[in-house]
């Protein structure tokens, strides 16, 4: 029998079972193994290995698609130095993710620009990548999701959904100002939620602050405050914005360089 039989075989049964990974590599890991002196079962088990291994970069992808991330945001992108009243070693204990187990909330709160969002996003990515499923959206957002979905008769199905997530991260708390109405939904979504997944909230606003996102009503927000800080883990940002940052450094490089341009100008004009 030709060598050729029994490499279309594999092939086509292995796309038959949905294996790519195997149609597409087994005769390289059979000369492989046949090179290097290894049976059978060696050469099954790599070829088997590389196939999970797909399937779970696969699978991963799929997660941190449908947890919908503004950005990929990773943690050793971060500036901890810059923000040195952010507790670094509570962010990298929460990475490892024992408080999905638990359905903690973490309050992360400080001023614009300090990097919530940037360590929302890693510590949800961290969460996909335990096998999590995660759902991040702004406060705006969900707020409009609820009431489209409460006028479409539709607001069960969708706390049903989100009850399903194990993280859900809620951005930018204090952005927007709420009606009693909506004000009302979010109350209701998020005291519900704290008992039954995880919960990531960032808020501009220190807690005192927050009855301005509810409407003036002190006794919806002190009872949505006892709730969440029942389980807390308080990630404080104290800083001034990177984004501010990042402007003021363009500012002090741009200066040298049109001074370094202008001066080479000058030289190129001067007579010889």
């Amino acid at each position: 029998m030709s060598a050729l039989v029994p490499e279309l075989l594999v092939r086509a049964h292995a796309k038959r079972l949905r294996l790519p990974v195997m149609a597409a590599q087994a005769a390289r890991y059979a000369e492989e193994a046949a090179s290097a002196g290894h049976g059978p079962l060696d050469f099954l088990a790599a070829l088997l290995s590389a196939e999970v291994a797909q399937r779970d970069a696969n699978v991963e992808r799929t997660r941190i698609a449908a947890a919908r991330f503004p950005e990929g945001k990773e943690l050793s992108d971060f500036d901890f130095a810059a923000i040195p009243s952010l507790n670094a070693a509570l962010v990298v204990e929460l990475a490892r993710g024992a408080y999905l187990a638990r359905r903690e909330v973490i309050l992360a709160v400080g001023p614009p620009g300090t990097g919530k969002t940037h360590v929302a996003t890693a510590l949800g990515l961290a969460a996909c990548r335990l096998g999590r499923r995660v759902r991040f959206v702004t406060v705006a957002g969900l707020v409009t999701e609820l009431a489209e979905a409460q006028a479409e008769h539709r607001l069960s199905r969708l706390e049903a959904a989100l009850d399903r997530t194990d993280l859900l991260i809620c951005d930018e708390l204090g952005f927007v100002r709420l009606d009693p109405d909506a004000a009302q939904l979010l109350f209701t979504l998020l005291a519900h939620r704290y008992t039954r997944g995880a919960l990531i909230i960032t808020s501009n606003l220190e807690f005192a602050e927050w009855t301005t996102v509810f409407g003036g009503d002190e006794r919806l927000t002190a009872a949505l405050l006892d709730r969440l800080t029942h389980r807390c883990h308080l990630l404080e940002f104290r800083g001034s914005s990177y984004r501010f940052r990042e402007s003021l450094a363009a500012r002090e490089i741009r200066p040298e360089a049109d001074s370094a341009s202008t001066r080479t100008r000058r030289g190129k004009e001067s007579p010889e």
